[in-house]
């Protein structure tokens, strides 16, 4: 039952840092995002949001009476709908992290003159969001 709970706490210390991060660039360093790098990180940390908050709530949403789920207390609609969330935006999380990688690589090949491989934004939060959108609607039906 322990093991159920335990991801809980770091959970929420994630929800916080996000939260921070999105602040402080929105907020604090809105000059940063003028840079390629900190709109990736920024579009990252809000892909996180609802994933970390899908892991602090944990089973709950997973139907009541559901065998070797402790803290189950929703509906097959709860659970669909978290496994959705789960799965859509784990996805765009690696997507991110990924692009942060290509966003440096491209930036050593070109001396980070932006103006040479900024195009790669928009294709990145394409794929962060369409390719696991399509995937769930598929899984989904």
């Amino acid at each position: 039952m322990a093991f159920t709970y335990a991801p809980t706490p770091f959970a929420a210390i994630s929800f916080l840092s996000c939260s921070y991060v999105i602040y402080h660039l929105l907020v604090q360093e809105r000059h940063k995002l003028k840079r390629l790098y900190h709109r990736l990180v920024l579009a990252m940390n809000f892909a996180l949001l609802p994933l970390i908050f899908a892991n602090v709530i944990g089973n709950m949403p997973v139907p009541e009476g559901t065998p070797y789920s402790v803290g189950a207390m929703g509906s097959m609609e709860t659970c669909t709908a978290q496994g959705f969330v789960k799965f859509m935006f784990s996805f765009a999380g690696i997507t991110y992290y990924a692009s942060l990688i290509l966003q440096a690589l491209l930036g050593i090949q070109n001396n980070f003159r932006e103006e040479n491989y900024g195009w790669i934004e928009v294709p990145i939060h394409l794929v962060a969001y369409c390719i696991p959108c399509v995937y769930a609607i598929v899984i989904a039906v």
